[in-house]
């Protein structure tokens, strides 16, 4: 039996409907990288977004009365030009299935759902491209672009430059790659207390710091930094990273998905010095149609956005090849 123009309008109304609700259910959905404090978010108003750095301003000076307040300004630093990249998906319901065959028409409303959890799979993973690309010139992946410093180095590196005359080269990367160890760890965040800004003075870094590592290496690091006692030793101290260290395991930047599972890496949580950025123009969304020639439900998914990192003072790490 042939269905009637209008009982047909109704039944696609009906799925059109149940489409928008699995929109309003999933709109909160949120990916998991955002959540870790490591990144800044930023909304974009055009196809690019720069980002430059500045030097800062050197310690205040003694005047005397009378006399005149010396004058001082930053000198510019490296940029980063984010670019916009549009990422999407689309699945479609047929008019024949939604028509006929009511079970599959419940699979093809979940991947309504599954839409959104890609798209939080797919900025998960490039948030955290970010760092597998961390000893690379380089994009390792043409599909998860990194924006970059236009220093001509990696952002993990021994031999970051200032455009200050005389100030030395700097480094975030551990000498000689050493593994993931409780005494390796303190050095790591060490270096980022003791960092240097563009004009060669203190960064002044303090707090609390982040561990992340892949999964390979999660246990080690929980047991490096939660310990009642210090791990992996027969006396008594306290574990001096108790409280200061926090530990993050992703899948994204592990072996299993083009990472490693030795590298190691550390960030101080200072939300004035937040090295990774998120910039979106269009944060992910869903929207449907129905085609007019094939009568199908064509739901998408899409955004547009960058990842990628305008400074490096505030992390360090190791690829941990011991080399």
């Amino acid at each position: 039996m042939t269905m009637q123009t209008s009982s047909w309008g109704d039944f696609l109304a009906g799925v059109s409907a149940r489409i928008d609700e699995i929109i309003v259910e999933t709109a909160d959905l949120t990916p998991s990288f955002l959540g870790t404090g490591l990144w800044k978010s930023v909304k974009a108003d055009s196809l690019k977004y720069n980002t430059e750095g500045a030097s800062g301003l050197n310690y205040l000076e003694i005047f005397d009365e009378g006399d005149s307040i010396k004058e001082d300004e930053t000198s510019p630093q490296y940029s980063t030009s984010y670019v916009m990249k549009q990422f999407g998906k689309i699945v479609s319901i047929s008019q024949m299935l939604a028509e006929t065959r009511p079970s599959e028409l419940e699979a093809k409303l979940d991947e309504v759902k599954q839409q959104r959890i890609a798209a939080n799979r797919t900025l998960n993973k490039h948030a955290w491209q970010v760092l597998v690309n961390g000893f690379s010139t380089t994009d390792i992946s043409s599909n998860f672009p990194i924006s970059k410093l236009n220093d001509a180095v990696s952002m993990y590196s021994t031999a970051h430059t200032s455009r200050v005359a005389g100030v030395s080269n700097r480094s975030n990367r551990l000498t000689s790659d050493p593994i993931l160890s409780e005494t390796n760890l303190f050095t790591a965040i060490k270096i980022i207390r003791e960092q240097l800004n563009a004009r060669g003075l203190p960064m002044g870094i303090e707090g609390m710091f982040t561990l992340v590592v892949p999964p390979a290496l999660e246990k080690l690091a929980v047991e490096i930094t939660k310990s009642e006692t210090r791990s992996n030793t027969a006396n008594n101290d306290l574990n001096y990273y108790d409280g200061i260290v926090t530990v993050i395991s992703s899948v994204y930047i592990g072996a299993a998905n083009s990472g490693s599972d030795t590298a190691w890496y550390v960030f101080a949580n200072d939300p004035m010095n937040l090295a990774m950025r998120y910039v979106y123009l269009i944060e992910p969304k869903i929207e449907q149609v129905v085609d007019f020639d094939t009568k199908a439900i064509r739901v998408s998914i899409d955004g547009a956005w960058a990842m990628g990192y305008s400074s490096w003072e505030s992390t360090v790490a190791s690829d941990g090849t011991a080399d």
